[in-house]
């Protein structure tokens, strides 16, 4: 088959695949979710690649900014992490000399978290990143729809 042949049924297929009907996932805000997670989510994860970092590692680095001297257990918690997934990440991120644990005075079996010099420089950049990518968010959907999902979503508590 040819080049062009080929662009013209992968065209074809494409074209059959954005007419397919999707049923009652038309009327399921999970579906949709889904698909606006995924593509958030993959665009932000290339956006963050230029520091060494993706979504989860970000959200633990901001979170533990927003909250120094947290627990990782505080930290799991607030973001959903397993606490087995988190004792591996944080040991990334301390490997990476962006975090550092220290036996918490409050609780002696804890460790507290914070960021190193290093850490807040990379989470200072990173922050540059997502906010050209929440642009990218707000551009997608429209500026009023990004600030009412905002707003919607915020409001959502888990448990």
């Amino acid at each position: 088959m040819s080049k062009s042949a080929s662009a013209g049924a992968q065209r074809d297929a494409a074209k059959q695949e954005s007419e397919i009907g999707l049923g009652e996932l038309e009327n399921h805000l999970g579906y949709f979710l889904r698909r606006l997670q995924h593509w958030v989510f993959r665009d932000a994860n290339a956006a963050l690649a230029a520091v060494d970092l993706d979504v989860i590692l970000y959200s633990i680095l901001e979170t533990i900014a927003a909250n120094p001297g947290t627990t990782q257990i505080a930290v799991a918690g607030a973001l959903g992490i397993e606490r087995a997934r988190m004792v591996a990440l944080l040991d990334g991120l301390q490997d990476a000399g962006l975090i550092v644990r220290a036996r918490s005075e409050q609780d002696r079996r804890a460790h507290a978290l914070g960021l190193t010099p290093r850490g807040r420089i990379i989470l200072k950049k990173a922050n540059a990143l997502v906010a050209a990518h929440e642009k990218r968010v707000a551009r997608r959907l429209g500026v009023d729809n990004y600030r009412r999902a905002l707003a919607a979503l915020s409001q959502f508590e888990t448990g």
